[in-house]
């Protein structure tokens, strides 16, 4: 904004110069123009021609100013640059602190298409989360947004230190290629047995080797892409239900996973005796136990162990009341 000012005002005086040595002098404008320049830029050139002391007087002003507006912008764009230095070392300093508090935070590795939309879930769910981005460009839009980004290569040992992987719940890989996720996999697998690894596959070849490397999950943006559009089409009731209750719709309605702590007071009671349905309000649809093993639509006699997943659906208040219910000890 100050630079832009500074601009202006010495197109002002040239404009000024320009214009004077027109009017007092009967000079052509390119001979005003080019009288103007030498004097504001102090080349020193000998005169266009010879002027009166009008004139004369007038180049000793439009030096005056001119060279005031230079030194003037010379100094602004100096403490700009200062400031702005200023506020990158403390802005480092800050990040640094900020990465030493996190704790069960979320890693997203590339901030493109798929990235920032990891990351806007994220904030829409305050959930803390860093991200690791290499393009400078990048970096400074994020900075001025708020967000907490590191600048390096995500493949690099190092980088992943920074983002304390070693302490994260989970990590993204959402690089431009296929190699480069399935590096990040290999390299945090190694930093942190327990994370849990997301990796974006390209190909559909990749999702194998992704796997093999240590990913949790691998997923197709394509094959997704394809197989949620055939949905569309083939189902289109279905798949605009499931973005009701997925997506970002505006319907009352909350699809929702909540996990059995070790200690519920549910773990080893069945569905029936637990009531769960009936104090929370939610519906649930399916358990998953530890092992892997889905139940669609449990029965009553289902008994609940510590460490089972259970999918519901209800409103948020509903599947919150199941959340409570589930950590009651």
């Amino acid at each position: 904004m100050r630079i832009g000012y500074i601009a202006a005002c010495l197109v002002g005086v040239i404009m000024l110069g320009t214009a004077g040595y027109t009017l007092l002098e009967g000079w052509s404008l390119v001979e005003s123009f080019y009288m103007t320049m030498i004097t504001v830029t102090t080349v020193g050139f000998n005169e266009v021609r010879e002027m009166s002391t009008t004139g004369r007087m007038f180049t000793v002003a439009l030096m005056i100013l001119g060279v005031g507006t230079l030194f003037y912008g010379i100094a602004i764009i100096a403490e700009v640059r200062f400031e702005e230095r200023i506020r990158q070392i403390f802005g480092r300093r800050k990040l640094v602190k900020e990465l030493d508090r996190l704790e069960n935070h979320h890693i997203i590795c590339g901030y493109g298409r798929i990235g920032s939309t990891v990351a806007a879930e994220y904030a829409r769910e305050s959930l803390p989360h860093v991200i690791i981005e290499n393009d400078e460009s990048i970096i400074s839009h994020l900075d001025q947004e708020g967000q907490l980004v590191i600048l390096g290569d995500a493949t690099l040992d190092e980088t992943l230190a920074k983002a304390h992987v070693e302490k994260a719940k989970s990590l993204v890989c959402a690089l431009a290629t296929d190699a480069e996720n399935v590096f990040v996999t290999l390299t945090a697998r190694a930093l942190n047995p327990d994370l849990f690894i997301l990796s974006r596959a390209a190909l559909e070849s990749s999702i194998g080797k992704m796997k093999a490397a240590g990913a949790d999950h691998v997923v197709s943006p394509y094959i997704m892409g394809g197989m949620r559009m055939a949905q569309s089409v083939l189902r289109p009731k279905l798949a605009s239900f499931l973005d009701e209750v997925t997506g970002h719709a505006t319907t009352d309605l909350d699809f929702d996973e909540v996990t059995v702590p070790e200690g519920s007071n549910l773990v080893g009671m069945a569905l029936r005796e637990s009531k769960i349905s009936q104090e929370t309000g939610v519906y649930l649809l399916s358990i998953r136990h530890n092992s892997g093993e889905m139940r669609f639509n449990p029965g009553p006699d289902f008994e609940i162990q510590a460490g089972d997943h259970l999918y519901a659906l209800g409103t948020p208040e509903e599947v919150e009341s199941l959340r409570k219910r589930v950590h009651a000890k």
